[in-house]
């Protein structure tokens, strides 16, 4: 199944929004981290978790989720 143009557009547009977020909120956790406890990068571990979130939204923009439908 190809998607149209149209929804890898929309699709592309969703997966940006949620890596801007993720930078965002990154950035935000980075700072808060070098200020209480600038020992220890605990940032990383929600960088770990949020990694896979965006390659399985990457996946799904690019279609390798949808099922092949067949015309009857």
């Amino acid at each position: 199944m190809s998607l149209s143009s149209e929804e890898r557009l929309r699709r592309g547009r969703i997966v940006r929004k949620h890596v801007i977020v993720a930078l965002l909120t990154l950035l935000v956790l980075i700072a808060v981290n070098a200020i209480f406890t600038s020992r220890y990068p605990w940032w990383l571990w929600v960088l770990m978790a949020w990694m896979p979130l965006i390659a399985g939204h990457t996946a799904w923009a690019m279609g390798l989720f949808d099922r092949d439908r067949k015309e009857s």
